[in-house]
């Protein structure tokens, strides 16, 4: 009955609508709406990822119920719609008639928290590549773009002899198979201790990251531990990743369809969609412009320190920091609660 009534309506906008006449609890001054509307006649702002998660990521609801959204965005209640990137921005302005409240719109960037530790660059004999997806959910090891990291591997080690590949993440039975017979890769496919993982960030030397998808908070968490990060052009990754100056961004796939339309991220877990089909089949030029960056990465140690610096720089002061964060946000609540 759930899932008919999802076809007909999005559940975050039915729940959302069935609590309008809810009472806030006493004391609120400002109600804060991760990815659903306020139908309520008081204060609130709203936080999203992309457009679509305001009609539960579901582009077909979403052009049912958009004039309804738009309506309800314009209103004096809503304060401020809070993005958490420039291409979550962009999905807002580019599918919306946003005329009522393209002032409201704002981009409040993702952050993490700085990471008190030195980086012992001494004593290295190798080169550690690391790769981090999710060790719980199916598919994530294709999705964060860990069948081109290792492709990319088996190519790097005929070259270099002193590499080291690490790979947390989900994977496939048969790649699994093919990793453990390879003597200078090591999988973590269990769920570990943070402490455990953090050690891993600490002695990597390198970041790979050719995700299908973004943003991905496992990027700030690699600059955060003075990683160079090499990722793949697709949405807000390329505002993570300065390429450059905090690590590369390679082209995307041409194989793989990643936006619906608008710029609206197409990204969908199940095995069975056209997108993850796609993303199932490495692109070769994926594969060979990322064994080109990490060479340069791993043939230039001056080059991956100071990438690595510079981008440990944007977690502690710069614009991925807490503080930066912080202070947006308070901007932001204090004109929201202006009387």
């Amino acid at each position: 009955q759930q899932k008919v009534l999802g076809e007909i309506i999005p559940v975050n906008l039915a729940k959302a609508y069935l609590e309008r006449f809810k009472k806030p609890l006493k004391g609120t001054a400002l109600t804060y709406a991760t990815g659903h509307l306020v139908f309520r006649k008081e204060p609130w702002v709203v936080d999203l990822e992309s457009v679509t998660q305001l009609a539960g990521y579901n582009i077909k609801l979403f052009k049912r119920y958009r004039r309804l959204i738009e309506k309800v965005l314009a209103s004096e209640y809503c304060k401020r719609i809070i993005c958490w990137t420039e291409a979550g921005k962009k999905t807002v302005l580019s599918n919306l008639d946003c005329q009522g409240f393209a002032d409201k719109v704002e981009v409040v960037r993702l952050a993490v928290h700085k990471k008190n530790f030195v980086k012992d660059y001494s004593n290295k004999r190798t080169v550690k590549l690391l790769f981090v997806g999710s060790a719980n959910i199916p598919g994530e090891f294709e999705y964060k773009g860990g069948k081109e990291v290792l492709e990319a591997f088996l190519l790097l080690r005929e070259k270099y002899h002193n590499l080291e590949l690490v790979i947390r993440s989900d994977i496939p039975q048969e790649l699994k198979t093919i990793c453990k017979r390879l003597g200078n890769v090591r999988l973590i496919d269990g769920i570990i201790p943070w402490g455990q993982l953090e050690e891993e960030f600490k002695s990597a030397d390198i970041f790979l990251f050719p995700s299908h998808s973004t943003p991905g908070l496992a990027i700030l968490d690699a600059m955060s531990y003075e990683l160079p990060v090499i990722t793949t052009d697709v949405w807000a990754n390329p505002e993570m990743v300065e390429d450059g100056k905090t690590g590369f961004v390679i082209e995307k796939s041409e194989t793989v369809s990643y936006y619906i339309e608008n710029f609206i991220p197409n990204w969908n877990y199940d095995p069975t969609s056209k997108f993850m089909r796609a993303v199932k089949i490495t692109d070769p030029k994926v594969v060979e412009e990322l064994v080109k960056k990490t060479s340069i990465l791993i043939e230039d140690e001056e080059l991956r320190r100071r990438m690595g610096r510079a981008g440990r720089q944007e977690i502690e002061i710069g614009k991925f920091s807490i503080k930066k964060r912080n202070e947006k946000l308070k901007k932001i609540f204090d004109e929201a609660t202006e009387t």
